[in-house]
C-alpha cells in the first residue's frame, strides 16, 4: 500500500495538470453546447460522475462530448443504464438534514434530464443496478443502509435489511442468478444478500484493503475496487489477479466493464480514468477529467455490444403487461437506418394510443446475453427514439428497446417509455411478450 504521503505527493504532481486540462475542458463544454452529443448515447460511451453533482460524457476513445447538467442537487455518485438506455445517477444529500438531493436522477439517451426517479430513500443513495427483468436496486451509504428495490415506474416495491459494517450497502451489483446482491460496506469484506429469500448470506470474500465498487464478471467472478489495487475474484471469492497503475494514489474507488474484455476504472485521488485489459492488466487508454483531485466518484459504460448493425430491420408486435397487470399492445416495422423507410410503430393501452411519426434515433446491435436458437440476422436488439401523436395530439415522444430472442417469441422483450407533449410519462413498461413475436431481418 502506497500510504498517505504518496497520496499527497501524487495529488500535488497532478494539481497543475488538472488545472490546465480544466481550462481545455471548459472550452470543450462551450463547443458541446453548440451541438455536441446531438446523436445521443453510443455503445461504449463512458460516463464519469463528479462531486459537483455533474456527469461527464466521453466517447470510448477518450474524446470528451459534454457535461450533463441535471436538476437534482447533491454529489453525483453511482450510475447505471436501464433496458431503454436511460442513464440513472444517484445523488447524496445536498444538506445536513437531507431536505434536498438524496435521490436518483434519470437522463434520456440524448443526455436530457428527466428529473427524479423514485422516492423514499433514507439517506445517501450511492450505487444502482438493474436485474434482467428491469427491477432497479439502490444501495444506500447511511441511515438504515437498506438495499431498496423499485419497479420501472419508480415505485418502491421492497426494502432489504442487509447487514452493514462501516457504511451501509454503499456499492452493489446483482448477480446473474437474479437473487444475489453482492455489496460492500466500506470495510474489507465483499458481502452478499439473497433478495429472493430475504436472507443474509455468508461474506463472499475478505480483502486486504477497503472494498468499494463491485462488478459481476461473465465467468461468475467479480472485480472489486479495493482502494490500493483493483482485485479480480473467481466464482468462489478467491483472488486470481490484481491491477494497479504506478504512481497513482491508493484511491481506486469505481469501475465498470467495457464489454470488450476490458474495464474502465476511476482514481478518486488523481481524477485520472484508465481502461485496463482484463486478461493482461495492460493500460489500453487513459485521460484526466480536468477536474480537481478528489472529485471523480464513479464510472459507467453504455455497454458495447458484440456488433452494431448498419443495415437490417425488425418487425413484429404483441402484448406485454405492466407491473400493475395492464395490457399494452404494439405493432411495428422499424429499420436500423432512420432514413430507410417506412418506420412505423403503434402502441395501445386502456383506451390510449401512440402513433410514431418520426424516428429520430436507431441502433441495432447484438447483445451477447441474448442467444436465439436460430439466429436469422446479425442483430437481436433494436433501440430507438422518436416523436409522434399521443391520443391524436402532436409532440409526444417515445424511447423503446425491442429484442428478438428467437422463436416462437416467448423470450422477446419490449421496453417502452412514452411521454406526452408536456413531458409527462403516460406509459412505462418493460416485460417479455405474453403474446406475439419480434423478428430481426438482415
Amino acid at each position: 500500500m502506497k500510504g498517505a504521503s504518496s497520496i499527497k505527493a501524487g495529488a500535488a504532481r497532478l494539481g497543475l495538470l488538472a488545472g490546465i486540462i480544466l481550462l481545455s475542458l471548459i472550452g470543450r463544454d462551450s463547443m458541446a453546447a453548440a451541438g455536441g452529443g446531438g446523436g445521443g448515447f453510443q455503445s461504449g460511451d463512458l460516463f464519469v460522475s463528479l462531486q459537483s453533482g455533474e456527469v461527464q460524457w466521453w466517447r470510448s476513445d477518450g474524446t470528451f462530448v459534454k457535461t450533463l447538467k441535471g436538476v437534482v442537487p447533491g454529489k453525483a455518485e453511482g450510475m447505471a443504464f436501464d433496458a431503454a438506455m436511460n442513464l440513472y445517477v444517484t445523488h447524496h444529500c445536498a444538506t445536513p438534514t437531507c431536505q434536498s438531493g438524496n435521490s436518483v436522477e434519470r437522463f434520456n439517451p440524448k443526455g436530457t434530464s428527466l428529473g427524479m426517479f423514485g422516492r423514499g430513500y433514507n439517506c445517501n443513495p450511492t450505487s444502482i443496478a438493474f436485474d434482467a427483468g428491469g427491477t432497479c436496486y439502490v444501495g444506500q451509504a447511511d441511515c438504515t443502509g437498506d438495499i431498496l428495490a423499485f419497479n420501472t415506474a419508480g415505485i418502491r416495491i421492497a426494502s432489504y435489511d442487509a447487514a452493514v459494517e462501516a457504511r451501509g450497502s454503499i456499492w452493489i451489483d446483482v448477480a446473474a442468478d437474479g437473487c444475489t446482491v453482492f455489496y460492500t460496506s466500506s470495510s474489507t469484506n465483499v458481502k452478499r444478500f439473497n433478495i429472493c429469500a430475504g436472507a443474509q448470506l455468508p461474506d463472499f470474500a475478505t480483502l486486504s484493503d477497503i472494498a468499494y465498487a463491485v462488478k459481476a464478471l461473465p465467468d461468475g467472478g467479480f472485480l472489486v475496487a479495493n482502494n490500493s489495487v483493483i482485485v479480480r475474484l473467481d466464482s468462489g471469492g478467491g483472488v486470481v489477479q490484481t491491477y494497479d497503475i504506478p504512481g497513482q494514489p491508493d484511491l481506486w474507488l469505481s469501475l465498470d466493464l467495457s464489454g470488450d474484455g476490458a474495464f474502465w476504472v476511476g482514481n478518486y485521488g488523481s481524477s485520472n480514468i484508465y481502461k485496463i485489459d482484463l486478461a493482461t492488466g495492460s493500460v489500453l487508454n487513459s485521460f484526466n477529467t480536468g477536474t480537481p483531485y478528489f472529485t471523480v466518484k464513479a464510472v459507467v459504460v453504455k455497454r458495447a455490444p458484440t456488433a452494431v448493425t448498419v443495415g437490417g430491420r425488425m418487425t413484429g408486435g404483441g402484448s406485454v403487461f405492466t407491473t400493475g397487470r395492464m395490457r399494452v399492445t404494439h405493432g411495428f416495422e422499424l429499420h436500423c437506418d432512420v432514413n430507410d423507410v417506412p418506420n412505423s410503430l403503434e402502441v395501445n393501452w386502456e383506451g390510449s394510443r401512440f402513433h410514431l411519426e418520426s424516428l429520430t434515433f436507431a441502433e441495432c446491435s447484438d447483445d451477447p446475453a441474448i442467444k436465439p436458437a436460430r439466429p436469422t440476422a446479425s442483430f437481436d436488439t433494436y433501440q430507438g427514439i422518436g416523436s409522434g401523436r399521443y391520443n391524436g395530439e402532436e409532440g409526444a415522444t417515445i424511447e423503446f428497446t425491442f429484442t428478438d430472442a428467437g422463436e416462437p417469441g416467448r423470450r422477446d422483450r419490449a421496453t417502452m417509455v412514452i411521454r406526452d407533449a408536456a413531458g409527462n410519462v403516460v406509459l412505462e413498461v418493460s416485460n417479455v411478450l405474453t403474446f406475439g413475436n419480434h423478428q430481426a431481418h438482415r
